[in-house]
């Protein structure tokens, strides 16, 4: 295989993706403006933030899931992300999902089960599933029977609890024998959380302990990383979580090979587009609040950054941050003409 090939097509099961990049479920970056938008840079498969499978049955209208369920079929392959720790929830989940006129048409279904925040290890559900697999087997046989071959089912884990118990390649083993169609494994542990160093030969051995495609995730921030994960793991994919946010072109400069980055022009339609289709969604009042948390990703280290931000927090209209925007795009151009 000619390694200088960073992009590939991809299959999952029946699903065929055109390349092997991969946009990570984030709580609170990845909502169906985001997705969009990386996907038009570049990304062959984005995921929905985690939603509970058990809210989904007390939200029968799906009017408070809504957000973080809503996909768009028309910009390319979104997958819907479930967490939670009875196998029933999932199975009701899923048949809801594949009901219903929209959400019927998302590319997969993915279980987490490597979130490590507390708030959803305290209910079993996440990374602590890596702690009773049996449990993970029950769901993940539940899943693959309710999407019914009709959508692939993948799952999501990390290296494991802690250091004394690094179990992904077990795990991944038996994920594969339930009949789960990929797998994505977080080279950190839940110990770790986001911090320290991801340990990319757990990658490496589960990726030669199973035939399904495998995805590695942790510690990509450029496309010299890209190239590293695939020679030294042999991953199929990768896909890549906290070095997008605020930076979807990223996609685009894995594809081209090239470190560079968008000027303040296109920096700010980007930004501008992400929030037009925020307020959208969300309505201008939460679509504006939302992208203040936004904004510090999208502008960090360009001249004007921190002036804007502490300007945005005072803002609740669209037009108003537009502005903020205009502002912050001529200081930039002033600083490059004058470097």
């Amino acid at each position: 295989m000619n390694r200088n090939l960073l992009v590939r097509p991809l299959g999952i099961g029946t699903l065929s993706l055109p390349n092997n990049l991969a946009l990570a479920p984030m709580a609170g970056t990845s909502d169906l403006a985001f997705r969009r938008i990386c996907h038009r840079m570049g990304a062959g498969l984005t995921v929905t933030e985690l939603v509970s499978a058990r809210g989904m049955m007390h939200d029968p209208a799906m009017r408070r899931n809504w957000r973080y369920l809503a996909i768009d079929a028309d910009a390319g392959a979104m997958g819907i992300q479930l967490f939670g720790a009875d196998p029933d929830d999932f199975a009701a989940a899923i048949w809801k999902i594949l009901d219903h006129p929209i959400l019927g048409h998302c590319s997969l279904i993915d279980i987490n089960m490597g979130c490590p925040v507390r708030k959803v290890v305290s209910e079993g559900a996440g990374c602590a599933l890596m702690q009773t697999p049996q449990l993970a087997a029950r769901i993940a046989q539940k899943a693959v029977a309710a999407a019914q071959g009709l959508k692939p089912v993948t799952v999501k884990c990390r290296s494991g609890w802690d250091d004394a118990s690094v179990n992904a390649v077990l795990f991944a083993r038996m994920l594969a024998d339930c009949g789960v169609s990929a797998i994505t494994v977080h080279a950190r542990t839940r110990a770790q959380m986001y911090g320290g160093k991801a340990d990319w030969s757990v990658l490496a051995a589960v990726k030669a302990a199973v035939s399904l495609p495998v995805y590695g995730n942790g510690d990509v921030t450029c496309w010299q990383d890209v190239d590293r994960m695939l020679r030294e793991t042999g991953v199929d994919g990768v896909m890549i979580g906290r070095a997008a946010q605020g930076n979807p072109w990223l996609f685009r400069q894995i594809h081209r090979q090239d470190g560079t980055g968008p000027g303040p022009e296109e920096r700010r339609d980007i930004i501008l587009e992400h929030l037009a289709q925020l307020a959208e969604l969300l309505g201008e009042a939460t679509a504006v609040r939302e992208m203040r948390c936004h904004l510090g990703q999208y502008l960090r280290g360009t001249p004007g950054a921190a002036r804007l931000r502490a300007a945005a927090m005072a803002v609740t209209r669209r037009e108003d941050l537009e502005n903020l925007l205009g502002e912050w795009q001529i200081r930039c151009q002033e600083s490059c003409e004058n470097s």
